[in-house]
């Protein structure tokens, strides 16, 4: 299973994609949050409630699961598969990690934070949201380049693709 980490607008849920066309398989997590314009269940997220969040909790059903902006965000034991690819926060990598019978190979995808402030402002963010994502990166991501098997810089997304696919042997 390849996991990408990433602070925001490093580029991992392009490399995602990228590796999706390759035959990996994306995993989807679950939601409690709102469905958003062009957004589709079962694409983008599972969209559920919360008391069929909590439900699938109690249960055991998630791998790792995390609360972030009063929203519950879950992946299925069941979908952590080998040849299986996901975006994930450092939190959910540390509790990734500790799943049995699953071979991982993670992947910090570094970009630099002016790099990645150019990124969101050209693709239109909301310059406040922007500054307070890379204000929360700060934190959240410190010294994950230390936990995971491999370090990608993506100023060249083709090169770092490369450099990936390499690493895990393609398909």
């Amino acid at each position: 299973m390849i996991i990408l980490i990433g602070e925001s607008a490093s580029g991992k849920s392009t490399i995602e994609k990228e590796l999706v066309t390759n035959g990996y398989k994306k995993i989807i997590s679950y939601t409690t949050r709102p469905i958003r314009k062009n957004e589709i269940d079962g694409v983008d997220y599972h969209y559920i409630s919360v008391e069929e969040f909590k439900n699938k909790l109690s249960e055991g059903f998630f791998a790792e699961n995390t609360i972030y902006n009063d929203w519950y965000y879950g992946i299925a034991k069941q979908d952590c598969i080998d040849n299986a690819v996901v975006v994930v926060e450092p939190h959910g990598f540390r509790q990734l990690i500790k799943l049995e019978d699953l071979h991982i190979i993670s992947f910090y995808i570094k970009v630099d934070e002016r790099e990645r402030l150019i990124r969101m402002v050209k693709r239109g963010d909301n310059l406040l949201e922007v500054f307070r994502r890379i204000f929360s990166d700060q934190g959240v991501f410190q010294f994950i380049d230390r936990e995971v098997d491999h370090v990608v810089d993506n100023y060249d997304f083709n090169e770092c693709v490369r450099k990936i696919t390499n690493i895990i042997g393609g398909k």
